[in-house]
């Protein structure tokens, strides 16, 4: 039986979000392409899709985006918010053709619609047919027409729970640079990694949760949690979230054939 994954590679693994350059790392978007190839001549199926890192959020704070359209300075910040991240789009295409994954980009700027940052329409069935040929859809965090706000930011991580009723998937995987959800902050010293969390535990931490490293307007692993509470649905027909360390040599693999418990799966 084919397994559907709805498979999220974070801006902070294929940028250094620290920066505010565009700066791609090649070799790590080389390594997750392979695998991902490998898993899916084992017979997984993948929905794609992945942050823009430091090529999205530098400008979308500069010109204020995330607060919406409500001057015409913005414009050519949105402009150069797309050309940048363009370049992270088109890094990430090129890695999985030259790993023989039939990869091809959905723009959620052309097919969705929010109200107030959330998506409350999705145009999605062109994407929804193609799929079905074995093309691997591949999309990425994007700013979107609003009803509100007449533009918005929509994350990678919102996008992940729509991909996955759309697609039907039972199974999201946050891939990031830390191995999971720590009990404190990893990155500033030791740090108990939480293997299993329930939705009400997540409630219960949340508050304790940072945002990402760098300059982020999505929240960071917050924001991955938030999204979890947001959509309760996706547990409450059977799904998961894993959060695992996608830099770490094989770890997806590892993961899905059960040979490693080191990252954090959210169930309900």
């Amino acid at each position: 039986m084919v397994k559907t994954i709805v498979l999220k590679i974070g801006g902070s693994v294929l940028t250094d979000k620290t920066l505010r350059e565009v700066n791609i790392r090649g070799e790590v978007i080389e390594k997750v392409a392979n695998e991902i190839r490998e898993l899916m001549d084992e017979g997984n199926r993948f929905i794609l899709l992945h942050g823009v890192g430091s090529a999205g959020h530098v400008p979308v704070k500069e010109y204020e985006l995330y607060k919406g359209f409500f001057d015409k300075r913005q414009l050519i910040g949105y402009a150069i918010a797309q050309n940048r991240v363009n370049r992270v789009r088109q890094a990430v295409l090129d890695a999985l053709e030259r790993s023989g994954v039939p990869g091809i980009m959905f723009f959620p700027s052309s097919f969705i619609v929010a109200d107030k940052g959330r998506i409350i329409k999705m145009y999605y069935e062109p994407m929804v047919k193609i799929a079905e040929t074995g093309i691997v859809p591949v999309l990425s965090g994007d700013m979107v027409a609003d009803l509100t706000m007449k533009l918005s930011v929509c994350s990678g991580d919102q996008q992940a729970f729509k991909m996955a009723e759309v697609f039907n998937a039972d199974l999201i995987i946050f891939g990031v640079d830390v191995d999971g959800v720590f009990d404190s902050d990893p990155k500033k010293g030791k740090a108990k990694l939480l293997k299993r969390l329930t939705l009400k535990e997540v409630e219960e931490i949340i508050s304790q949760v940072g945002g990402a490293a760098g300059i982020d307007v999505s929240g960071g692993m917050k924001g991955k949690l938030l999204e979890a509470l947001a959509n309760k649905w996706f547990f409450e027909k059977g799904g998961e979230v894993w959060i695992l360390n996608i830099m770490k040599d094989k770890m997806l693999t590892r993961a899905l054939k059960g040979e490693t418990d080191e990252f954090t799966r959210i169930t309900k």
